[in-house]
């Protein structure tokens, strides 16, 4: 696996390698069982068409709350909102009118539920401006918290400086008990100075929060942006995306003291980068990493949609599956995705709730289907 990758680095330099540069990996297997829909189009609308970077959380029987940004481009449009809409997971239609949250003059670009053990629940919004030389900026991490289950919220409001310092994009988080844990980033120009993904908790149901670990600190000073964690033993498994095009697994205790990791880029044949928003899930007992993956070191292949199931002892992949885009179709934009298994009575469903864009276009939100049961084999 390394040696194909160093070829296809070497080959930009010496035109007499480019025969291994083009040696991929086969494609990994898609689930037979697939229903796509499209649940919000971009289609028809004149402006704050470009539809993306979507969230869920349970809101009820069969029903979540959907989220995503409501905007111009994928970065850098001043006006983008969050949106947020009610679904039937049976009908897959929208059962309650849209709600925008938004601030004048800033980017709502990404939003990440928590539900609360206190039955409170809030999204947690990556708010950012466009400085001067067009570039954007993280102005501090902003929520907006519901007490009636999604069907209102009230103002947004900054969550402020932690220990000194403030965060600017909050990734997941997991319950424990009465605590809550959450992946957070920070930014060197934020409170705090430094651009780091550290662990924090709250045990008041995010009246405040008290800082765990540097994570990119701990895990070898490492710079990593997206990560995702579930509990697993008595700590919990960590994906991180590395700013150096890797994806690494991580088991850590409940102090986020690292036990052991791997790095899945380097030891696995389909996957030649990171994995883009990666989510971790788990079902029957299995573990599952599902995320955007490239297959080619030069993304000659275009993106592809990936559940990845792995081995929670070992953090070794087990089996990838492309459960979107193995025909390699010209997808320009996409794969943020949330899965959500769905007992229909009959069979249980992976759901996937994501965004995708082709030729360029906007994207749409879209909800993808398969029998869950397929990933265990």
């Amino acid at each position: 696996m390394i040696l194909r990758k160093t070829a296809w680095l070497l080959s930009s330099l010496i035109p007499s390698l480019a025969i291994a540069a083009e040696v991929t990996a086969p494609i990994p297997p898609s689930p037979a069982f697939r229903i796509e829909e499209t649940l919000v189009s971009y289609r028809g609308k004149d402006k704050l068409d470009y539809l993306a970077f979507p969230a869920i959380v349970p809101s009820g029987d069969k029903q979540i709350l959907l989220s995503y940004k409501r905007g111009e481009s994928h970065a850098r449009d001043i006006g983008a909102v969050l949106e947020i809409i009610r679904v039937d997971l049976k009908s897959g239609l929208r059962i309650q009118d849209p709600i925008q949250l938004g601030i004048p003059g800033e980017i709502m670009q990404m939003g990440e539920w928590i539900r609360f053990p206190d039955g409170t629940l809030s999204t947690y919004i990556d708010a950012q401006v466009v400085d001067s030389a067009g570039k954007h900026t993280r102005t501090g991490l902003v929520r907006a918290t519901s007490r009636d289950n999604g069907k209102s919220f009230e103002a947004l409001e900054r969550v402020g400086v932690i220990d000194g310092v403030e965060y600017g994009y909050l990734f997941d988080s997991a319950t424990v008990g009465k605590r809550v844990y959450a992946l957070i980033m920070t930014f060197e120009y934020l409170a705090g100075g430094r651009r780091t993904v550290d662990a924090l908790y709250t045990d008041d149901n995010g009246g405040s929060w008290n800082f765990v670990r540097n994570l990119s600190e701990e895990f070898g000073d490492i710079r990593i942006n997206e990560s995702s964690l579930i509990p697993y033993k008595k700590g919990f498994l960590v994906a991180t995306r590395g700013y150096d095009n890797m994806q690494r697994l991580h088991q850590v205790d409940r102090n986020f003291k690292l036990i052991q990791e791997t790095n899945i880029t380097e030891d696995t044949d389909s996957i030649d980068s990171y994995i883009g928003r990666p989510r971790l899930f788990t079902y029957e007992g299995e573990y599952f990493l599902t995320g955007r993956n490239w297959r080619a070191v030069d993304r000659s292949i275009p993106m592809e949609l990936a559940v990845i199931r792995f081995d929670p002892k070992s953090l070794k992949v087990e089996k990838l599956y492309t459960i979107d885009n193995a025909e390699q179709g010209k997808v320009t934009d996409g794969y943020y995705p949330c899965p959500i298994i769905v007992d229909t009575g009959k069979q249980n469903l992976l759901n996937i709730f994501d965004y995708r864009a082709f030729l360029g276009h906007p994207p749409d939100i879209i909800r993808l289907q398969f029998d869950s049961a397929a990933f265990l084999k």
